[in-house]
């Protein structure tokens, strides 16, 4: 357990340690460009606080370079999280260090998928680009969930990056930003509208698919109850694996994925993969995607392959997180139990016609060059 998850076991003593934090962290930013100001040659990123080279900055990450190689490209990481195959050209820094605080103060360009800490100033001279980490999501978040709560990030983002009117209008409401939206698609998504049946058949090979046999895989969101934990499957995915085979009369293969704030996914003869660094790669082998309100969903209808949404505790999580719409009033395929799943199952629909519809329902623009139109805005608004 770590200190922090112990302090937060201290109702009186977190608050005050928090707030001591949040003042200590601020004064730092402001002594760190006082004395070193803002160096507009580097470019600092963060995925989910430091937890990965992943998800929409990566490949913002990896088109700014290619546009200003000349460019200090630096990444923080948590401990471990740094991977093997890291670009030469990125330095590592160590996230929630002094060395971050510092680069977040002084640096040029920020991109980031996660809101800034509260604390989190942002001096003249630097530009912040919003990515996020889910488009077309149901969870309400930020100030949609909590509207006392103080968010830096709406006041302080110079651009926001969107993948259809759906998330554009979520940028508007849960972080009170005004300012300009790009757009233009998650830039995470381009591999996906881009992709080539030789990609399909290289992350099959990776991940070890055996010759003619189908995927099933269950990508949920996470519970708070979940985090740091692993997650139990709510359903019997084995009798949905065998129930799919009695039913195309192909063998299929079952894989879980946890959410980022859980440790794994128990389920009865599925294959775990939710270590596996890169989620577009599960997305390419996958034929059949179960989640229940995961922005995954979303992303895996691109490629125009079937979804369906598995909601039997729709009311309780309604309570913990609240929902953007009503699931059962759009065109998503929802079941509320193991029954309707398997009726869905047994009755296969066009799942391109359903989703063209769901795309449609949140105004989904991915243009499959999201990356470059991103990295070439960063350039433009460097030089103004």
């Amino acid at each position: 357990m770590s200190l922090r998850t112990r302090f937060r076991k201290l109702p009186i003593l977190y608050p005050a340690l928090s707030a001591v934090r949040m003042k200590a962290g601020a004064l730092y930013m402001r002594l760190c460009h006082a004395i070193f100001g803002v160096d507009r040659s580097t470019a600092l990123f963060s995925s989910y606080n430091g937890r990965g080279y992943s998800d929409n900055p990566q490949p913002v990450s990896e088109a700014l370079h290619a546009l200003r190689p000349d460019l200090k490209i630096v990444w923080e990481f948590q401990r471990g999280c740094i991977p093997d195959d890291l670009p030469d050209y990125i330095r590592p820094i160590p996230a929630h260090s002094l060395k971050a605080v510092r680069a977040f103060a002084t640096t040029g360009v920020i991109v980031c998928n996660n809101n800034r800490a509260h604390y989190m100033l942002k001096f003249p001279g630097q530009i912040y680009v919003q990515t996020w980490h889910g488009d077309r999501g149901f969870k309400k978040v930020l100030l949609d969930l909590h509207p006392d709560d103080d968010v830096p990030d709406g006041a302080q983002m110079d651009l926001a990056v969107s993948g259809s009117r759906f998330g554009s209008q979520v940028y508007r409401s849960s972080m009170g930003y005004d300012g300009e939206i790009l757009e233009v698609g998650c830039p995470r998504n381009d591999a996906l509208v881009c992709h080539t049946p030789a990609d399909v058949a290289a992350a099959r090979s990776a991940l070890d698919i055996p010759p003619e046999t189908r995927v099933l895989l269950y990508a949920p969101t996470f519970r708070q109850a979940e985090r740091g934990r692993v997650q139990h499957a709510p359903l019997d995915l084995d009798a949905v694996r065998r129930h799919l085979e009695a039913v195309t009369g192909q063998r299929w293969l079952g894989l879980t994925r946890a959410h980022g704030h859980a440790r794994a996914i128990e389920a009865n003869g599925q294959r775990d993969v939710s270590q596996w660094p890169s989620i577009n790669e599960l997305l390419l082998v996958t034929d059949l995607l179960i989640t229940d309100y995961s922005s995954v969903g979303g992303d895996f209808m691109l490629l125009n392959r079937p979804v369906i949404y598995f909601q039997p505790d729709r009311d309780a999580y309604h309570r913990e997180r609240s929902l953007y719409f009503d699931p059962d009033a759009s065109p998503l395929k929802v079941a509320h139990s193991e029954a309707e799943l398997m009726e869905l199952l047994s009755h296969p629909f066009d799942a391109e016609e359903n989703c063209r519809e769901v795309l449609d329902y949140f105004g989904t623009r991915e243009t499959g060059r999201a990356a470059q139109a991103v990295a070439e805005r960063i350039v433009v608004l460097m030089n103004s």
